[in-house]
């Protein structure tokens, strides 16, 4: 005689409250996703139009025919003396600089907490995981007094403030270099090589991934930062400010122009975006013993 094993009631409740749970995330997840998307069909789908299109029939409405026109008018739209190419090869020197600059701050000061035991060094390791608890904007008016007085205003001068050794991208370098097996390091030190070259031959290739990454992020924080060339650059006009200020001066007439020059501005995050994803990735996921 044979019995059948039965199904308990209280599995299957728990399968059908899993799958209810998942429909549900899937779901908010969707209506947050719209929400991004939303601000991104209004912006593209108006940089087509004409302007007796979009004046007509409204701004969500797809255009009647796609006017490219305004992709090549946008490349004369000025703000405050400063041309759109101009704004274009501006944001280029604040991002590019910006980055590398704190990417090198990060790495030197990261590497020499991470593989170095001295004196206040653990007090050094805390001032810089603390320095992400306080926001910056209560120094601003002291900064903005320090730059004044060694004439650092609208002058690229003001980079050197992307050479703070703290912050996000030290956090997450000095995580990756404390696990580096000290293996790699001694075999190097037998083979005569210095700290110098052990950093840059060894550690910092072990860490392209976590650079990528970072790099990548900065790059998008620096492009889309209003509030450093608003405070300190106001005449080295950038494409967040210059677009700004275009925004609340151009006519209705003008619109899909501005529009097409927002597009055309956001084109370089999109390009590093789709480049740099699989790299990342791929160098994240590597290990310690690759190559």
């Amino acid at each position: 005689m044979s019995f059948k094993k039965q199904k308990s009631p209280v599995a299957g409740g728990g399968k059908i409250k899993r799958e209810a749970g998942i429909w549900i995330a899937f779901v908010i997840i969707a209506v947050y996703s719209l929400t991004l998307l939303t601000p991104l069909y209004y912006l593209i789908n108006n940089s087509f139009k004409r302007v007796d299109d979009f004046l007509q029939n409204g701004a969500w409405v797809l255009p009647k025919a796609m006017y490219f026109q305004n992709y090549k008018d946008a490349v004369s739209l000025a703000a405050g003396g400063v041309s759109f190419t101009g704004m274009y090869f501006n944001s280029f020197v604040l991002t590019g600089a910006g980055v590398a600059i704190s990417t090198l701050a990060a790495i030197a000061t990261s590497y020499a907490l991470a593989r170095f035991r001295f004196h206040g060094r653990n007090l050094l390791v805390a001032i810089g995981v603390g320095s992400l608890v306080f926001p910056n904007f209560g120094s601003s008016s002291v900064v903005y007094k320090l730059y004044l007085d060694l004439n650092l205003l609208d002058t690229w001068g003001i980079l050197i403030q992307y050479a703070a050794p703290f912050g996000m991208q030290f956090l997450i370098l000095y995580g990756l270099f404390v696990t580096i097996s000290g293996s790699y390091v001694e075999a190097a030190r037998i083979d005569g090589a210095g700290e110098f070259r052990i950093m840059w031959q060894i550690c910092i290739p072990m860490a392209r991934g976590a650079l990528g990454a970072t790099a990548v992020i900065l790059a998008l924080n620096y492009w889309n930062d209003y509030y450093t060339p608003y405070m300190y650059l106001p005449s080295i006009k950038t494409l967040s400010l210059g677009l700004q200020e275009l925004s609340a001066s151009v006519s209705q007439l003008d619109r899909p122009k501005l529009f097409a020059g927002m597009v055309i501005a956001i084109l370089p995050l999109v390009v590093i975006f789709v480049t740099m994803r699989d790299v990342i990735i791929s160098n994240t996921v590597a290990g310690g013993l690759k190559g």
